[in-house]
């Protein structure tokens, strides 16, 4: 016997596995302004009016009321789960860069799937999205962040030591980590006392003397570290002085005196770790 046939269409799918996967899309940051014509989860149970929707799941006609309830939109945001319709997903799909392609296929042209999976899938795309932009957006700002401490650090390097081409690569490569560590414990404590995020660089692109110094002093950790960056700057300038086809002896002296440079490398998350830990 065929089953009875009703006019009464529901809305949206609304079960178990729908709800998971809109509050999985708003973990990950799912753009969202409250407004007339959105299903919404009150997962929290902070409505006390009944539904005519199963599992707290309400339709947002007023939006007075709503913000009456939550105090603003948003506290709506926040605490309540967007449950895209079909409608609206298709356009999330288009607005976060979905390709046709994907979302084509879950139209296979033999059989139209069902409600549920249908719609599971076209959360899962956005999902996809979402994370794929949370991702390239946190590799961009690192990458950003490194590039712009990186970049002060080498401004730093030159100039407090001017060009390094006339070193040996060794020694180089022993000024470089030397004065690179001491910046990147510099680095933190000025963004500590600026209040500044972790990308932020100081417009200076040398070392304050007196900052500087106060590291050394009141952080037993970078004593070494600190002396050692000032004794390699002066034998730096020093050798900056000596004609090598000359004096080839005293800098060769120079040299050996400027390798031996004892310093604790503490490392750059132990750096922070310290100064956020004091500050």
């Amino acid at each position: 016997m065929m089953p009875a046939m009703t006019n009464h269409l529901p809305p949206i799918p609304i079960n178990d596995n729908i709800l998971e996967s809109a509050l999985r899309l708003k973990r990950l940051g799912l753009p969202w302004s409250p407004h007339v014509g959105c299903f919404v989860w009150d997962r929290e149970a902070v409505i006390s009016a009944p539904s005519p929707f199963p599992k707290r799941v309400y339709f947002i006609l007023n939006m007075r009321r709503f913000t009456t309830i939550f105090g603003s939109e948003e506290n709506i945001q926040q605490r309540l789960v967007w449950v895209p319709t079909w409608h609206q997903a298709f356009q999330l799909c288009r607005r976060l860069g979905v390709g046709d392609i994907d979302t084509e296929r879950i139209f296979d042209g033999k059989r139209l799937p069902s409600e549920e999976d249908g719609l599971l899938q076209v959360y899962d795309l956005i999902a996809r999205q979402l994370a794929f932009s949370k991702a390239k957006g946190a590799e961009a700002n690192r990458q950003q962040a490194t590039t712009g401490a990186q970049g002060w650090i080498r401004r730093v390097i030159d100039a407090e030591l001017g060009s390094l081409l006339h070193l040996p690569q060794d020694v180089r490569r022993h000024v470089q980590s030397v004065y690179a560590q001491t910046a990147t414990a510099y680095l933190g404590w000025r963004r500590i006392q600026e209040k500044q995020a972790e990308d932020w660089v100081p417009p200076e692109a040398t070392f304050d003397e007196r900052l500087l110094s106060d590291l050394g002093h009141f952080y037993s950790d970078y004593q070494r570290l600190i002396k050692s960056a000032v004794a390699i700057r002066e034998r730096i300038k020093r050798i900056q002085t000596i004609d090598p086809t000359k004096e080839p002896e005293r800098l060769h002296r120079l040299i050996e005196e400027l390798m031996a440079s004892d310093h604790q490398d503490p490392g750059s998350e132990q750096i922070l770790t310290h100064l956020m830990d004091s500050g």
